[in-house]
């Protein structure tokens, strides 16, 4: 860079020599001297090769201007003065003065000096040759007329020249280079790719998919294939208010012309605040900027994005697809491999068949994992539980987290529903070989969803049968507030309704809808406007649950009320019942058992009630609360009483008859009541 400079200065000192007096040169003395001659001025070659003959790594640089200039004697001498400029500050204080303009370093300063034979610039065409080959690498600012347009000086092309290797520290990007993990789930996109894309032209790839699906690793594998490097630039730093923000967007050409990195935008998106048809004409202003580089150009974006209808080059579209079960598997195993110092222990598999994540979000969770424990062995809830630390974006509405403290052994159920319930969970548990494994998945496009309908009467442990199967899944239980979800305004119940499915596909939620028969009516005849809309909310609900891939759940206590429909679009419909004989007898015994008591009759409220598992519940707890107020034991009595009570409340008036052997008791309780 040094012998650049001085290149300029012996330049400088030629010009000015015979035009200016001696006390102007003593002013700038460390810049120019009276005494060059022509011949000093040939010992310095503008030949890259030859003027750095003994430093390969400065002439390689060089050479990238010299044929950005395509040997242009104003264009080199223009890039010469800039380096001079940001060596010595006291450059563009001698140009203005000795050229009598504001302005400093221009095209029109740099062609005076490159052609010193010449008193007056008639030469505009060579001009504005020259300005269009250096106004890139100079960072031209802009101007009403080209030839005074000032450069900036920003310091990186001093930095290039160098050897320095990163990028415009003014911008936010980063370089991904040098070797890439094997791709788990685009190998053959990346091929293809590859293969599609024309050689030495400008071309698009627009790789579009969810947020950390793996689009700018899918681009770095594109170029990795293609011998490049690969410059990622965020369009938000580029882009403002509908079109690109010049300074940062010519920082990032520069980048370009100054290296054979491939871009790759990513994030490119419409700006819902700007004119319509602002993003066409900003796809088209990339395509005419990028198009001079003649390579492939990478552009990131969601799924709602549209290039093609705008670009007249070529344009391949790729979608990173969702992970199948056995490809999220090999992910997790490959991040474990990567991060995790027992990685043969990892669950993966069980984490692939319960998690739908994108790839960057398994990367994060591991990443995460491997600062925590990255030994092992891991505990099933504390994995689950970072895997919805990562998922949760703050955005749950309408639904509300249910805890699942509940096991198997504390569910008391038929044997009928609780093999019925172990079954749901196998279909979770196994999707991974039914659906990838046997290639179900292609034959069974929708209704993969896990949907199960509870129906039966109150209290008959519906509730706790889905906090259950949540925590035997491991899976977070979110119930549905239906409150918030029926709108009486046209339409904002769907929409609703696709927002809490929409949040539960991507956060892997177990979604709970109590009373479901509120949103799953039977359609009527249409006799009005308000029976067309009503049956298109159901109409609504019916196809989300037939494109629905997780797991939902509703409960209902009257079946009967719902629409057919919906039962055939259930996996499983579980009718639960009041429990028998036996069952109560477990429910009182399992209730009661930790509470201090003494002449408690099992078998006597076992057979003496026909009642739900809540209301037995509802019934201990009571008994209970009685107990402790009278010393601290529990006896009959109080049991007793918390049965009326329970009988009462549901509007069921019982005779001390009705309590058998115990109706005595009663008697002597409600008698004892009077008198007080």
């Amino acid at each position: 860079m040094k012998r650049l400079a001085a290149l300029a200065a012996f330049k400088l000192s030629l010009f000015f020599k015979g035009r200016a007096d001696t006390a102007f040169f003593q002013r700038y003395s460390r810049l120019i001297s009276e005494t060059v001659t022509e011949e000093e001025l040939t010992c310095y070659f503008e030949d890259p090769l030859l003027l750095f003959a003994d430093r390969p790594v400065e002439a390689a640089r060089y050479q990238v201007l010299y044929d950005c200039c395509q040997g242009d004697s104003i264009a080199l001498t223009a890039i010469q003065l800039y380096l001079l400029a940001q060596m010595e500050e006291r450059t563009l204080s001698l140009l203005r003065e000795g050229f009598g303009v504001e302005e400093g370093l221009t095209i029109e300063t740099a062609g005076r000096i490159a052609c010193r034979g010449l008193e007056s610039i008639d030469q505009v065409p060579a001009l504005r040759r020259a300005f269009d080959r250096v106004e890139l690498i100079l960072q031209a600012a802009p101007a009403p007329e080209f030839l005074k347009a000032p450069f900036r000086l920003d310091g990186r092309l001093a930095a290039y020249l160098s050897g320095d290797d990163q990028p415009d520290r003014a911008l936010s990007c980063r370089i991904a280079e040098g070797p890439l993990p094997p791709p788990c789930l685009t190998g053959a996109l990346i091929d293809r790719t590859v293969s599609l894309l024309p050689r030495d032209q400008f071309s698009v790839v627009q790789i579009s998919g969810e947020a950390s699906s793996g689009r700018r690793f899918f681009a770095q594998q594109v170029a990795h294939a293609l011998g490049r490097s690969l410059l990622l630039i965020p369009f938000d730093t580029v882009h403002e208010d509908g079109r690109l923000n010049l300074p940062a967007w010519r920082r990032v050409l520069r980048e370009l012309a100054l290296s054979d990195r491939l871009l790759c935008l990513w994030n490119l998106r419409r700006d819902s605040k700007a004119p319509a048809g602002s993003f066409p004409n900003l796809l088209r202003q990339l395509e005419r900027d990028l198009a001079p580089f003649r390579r492939p150009v990478l552009l990131t974006t969601g799924s709602e994005v549209k290039t093609l209808p705008f670009l007249s080059c070529f344009v391949d579209q790729v979608r990173i697809p969702t992970p199948t079960i056995l490809q999220e598997k090999t992910l997790w195993e490959t991040f474990a491999q990567q991060h995790l110092t027992a990685p043969e222990q990892f669950p993966a598999g069980e984490l692939a068949s319960k998690m739908t994540l994108t790839a960057g979000q398994i990367e994060r969770i591991v990443t995460l994992l491997s600062h925590q424990q990255p030994a092992g062995p891991w505990k099933r809830s504390d994995l689950f539980r970072l895997c919805y630390q990562v998922l949760d974006d703050g955005r749950y509405e309408n639904i509300r987290f249910v805890d699942t403290a509940f096991t198997w052994e504390e569910l008391k159920l038929e044997p009928r529903l609780k093999e019925e319930l172990q079954a749901v969970c196998a279909q979770v548990e196994y999707q991974g070989i039914v659906l990838d494994g046997w290639g179900l998945r292609r034959k069974f496009p929708y209704g993969r969803s896990v949907s199960v309908l509870f129906s039966g009467p109150p209290g008959t442990g519906k509730t706790m049968a889905a906090q259950v199967l949540s925590s035997a899944l491991g899976l977070e239980l979110y119930k549905v507030d239906l409150s918030q979800m029926v709108d009486k305004y046209i339409g904002e119940t769907e929409k609703r309704l696709k927002q809490v499915f929409d949040q539960a596909e991507k956060s892997n939620l177990i979604l709970f809808f109590d009373e479901a028969d509120a949103l799953l009516g039977k359609r009527s005849e249409v006799k009005d406007a308000k029976d067309k809309y009503a049956n298109t909310e159901v109409a609504y609900l019916l196809q989300r649950m037939e494109e629905y891939s997780g797991i939902v759940l509703m409960a209902t206590n009257q079946a009967g009320n719902m629409d057919t429909a919906f039962l055939r679009r259930f996996r499983y419909h579980l009718v639960f019942t009041l429990p028998d004989e036996d069952l109560r007898r477990d429910l009182w015994t399992d209730l009661l058992s930790d509470i201090p008591s003494r002449g408690i009759s099992y078998d006597y409220l076992a057979k003496q009630f026909e009642i739900s598992g809540a209301q037995i519940k509802n019934i201990v707890l009571n008994a209970a609360y009685q107990a402790a107020a009278d010393g601290g034991e529990l006896h009959m009595d109080h049991l007793i009483r918390a049965v009326f009570q329970e009988q009462q409340k549901e509007g069921k008036v019982m005779l001390a008859s009705e309590f058998g052997a115990y109706g005595v008791m009663l008697s002597e309780l409600l008698d004892r009541r009077q008198e007080r």
